[in-house]
C-alpha cells in the first residue's frame, strides 16, 4: 500500500514461533495502554521487527536528545525461552490524524498480525470515569468472544463493559482482527479519571501497572512488578516536570492560538 513504509530490522519465521500473543498498547487517554507495552518492551528487552510509517501520522519530526525521528509504528518479538509462549508487542508515537487513517493503520496491522500467525490478540487502554481519591483501581473487559468476558467476571477482577465505543486503533485492530481473519480479540481498560480525557498532558502510570499486573497474573508472562505506590508518584512528578519544562521553553515560540474543545482528539 502506497501510504505506508515497511522498515524491516530482522528477519523472522512466523512458522516457528510457538503460540504467539500480540499485546497492543497504543497512544490514548493518559497514554495507559502505551506506558503499559512500553514497560512490556523493557522488561523482556524485546527485539524490534518492524517500523511502520504512516502518512496520516502527525506532521512532524520528534527529536529526542537532538536525534530526529518519523512518527511511526512499532512491531518487536519476544521469543520465550521455555518455548511456550512468544510475545507480539505493537505500539506506536500517535495515533493518526484522521479517522480514515486510524481505520487504515487499524487494518495494516490486524493484517500484519494475521500474517505471524497470531490466534489472539489483548489491547491494553483507559476507561476515563469520575473517580474518589484514594478507590481501588477498577479493570474492564470487552472481547470478541463471550468466554472471555465470562471469565474475566467470574474471578471478581473485572468489571463487564455494557454499552459505548472504543475510539482508536486499541478497540479496532481487534475487531478487525476478528472480522477478517477470525483472531480472538480482548480489551482491558483500566478505569482513570474523567480529567485525563480534557488534559493531554497527564500520564496515568498506576492504571498502567493494573494492566500490567493483570496480563502477567492472566497470560502467565514472568512479570515482577517493581513499581510502589512511591515510585510511581515519583515517576508521575518528574513527568510533569519536564513536561513543564518543555511547556515553558516552547511558549515564546509558538503562536498564540487558542485550542477549542473541537480540536481534541479522544482516543480509549
Amino acid at each position: 500500500m502506497r501510504n505506508f513504509r515497511l522498515i524491516k530490522h530482522v528477519d523472522i519465521d512466523p512458522s516457528t514461533f510457538h503460540n504467539p500473543l500480540c499485546i497492543i498498547g497504543m497512544p490514548g487517554i493518559a497514554d495507559v495502554g502505551k506506558f503499559a507495552v512500553d514497560q512490556l518492551i523493557g522488561i523482556f528487552q524485546a527485539k524490534k521487527i518492524w517500523d511502520i510509517i504512516f502518512n496520516d501520522y502527525p506532521a512532524g519530526a520528534i527529536v529526542d536528545d537532538s536525534m530526529l525521528s518519523t512518527p511511526k509504528a512499532e512491531i518487536l518479538f519476544y521469543e520465550d525461552p521455555k518455548k511456550k509462549q512468544d510475545l507480539i508487542l505493537i505500539t506506536a508515537d500517535a495515533q493518526a490524524m484522521t479517522p480514515r487513517g486510524i481505520y487504515e493503520i487499524s487494518d495494516y496491522l490486524a493484517t500484519i498480525i494475521h500474517r505471524l500467525n497470531i490466534f489472539k490478540i489483548v489491547a491494553l487502554g483507559a476507561y476515563p470515569m469520575k473517580r474518589t481519591r484514594g478507590e481501588d483501581f477498577s479493570i474492564f473487559i470487552t472481547s470478541t468472544e463471550e468466554k472471555f468476558v465470562n471469565y474475566f467476571i467470574s474471578t471478581g477482577e473485572c468489571k463487564k463493559v455494557n454499552k459505548g465505543v472504543i475510539i482508536g486503533a486499541n478497540g479496532l485492530i481487534p475487531t478487525l482482527a476478528k472480522a477478517r481473519f477470525g483472531i480472538e480479540g480482548i480489551v482491558l481498560l483500566a478505569e482513570t479519571d474523567n480529567s485525563a480525557v480534557s488534559n493531554e498532558n497527564f500520564t496515568d502510570l498506576q492504571a498502567s501497572i493494573s494492566l500490567l499486573e493483570m496480563v502477567g497474573k492472566h497470560f502467565n508472562l514472568p512479570i515482577k512488578s517493581t513499581f510502589t505506590t512511591t515510585k510511581i508518584g515519583e515517576i508521575t512528578k518528574d513527568l510533569e516536570s519536564k513536561r513543564k519544562e518543555l511547556e515553558q521553553e516552547l511558549e515564546s515560540f509558538q503562536p498564540n492560538i487558542p485550542i477549542t474543545d473541537v480540536d481534541k482528539s479522544l482516543y480509549i
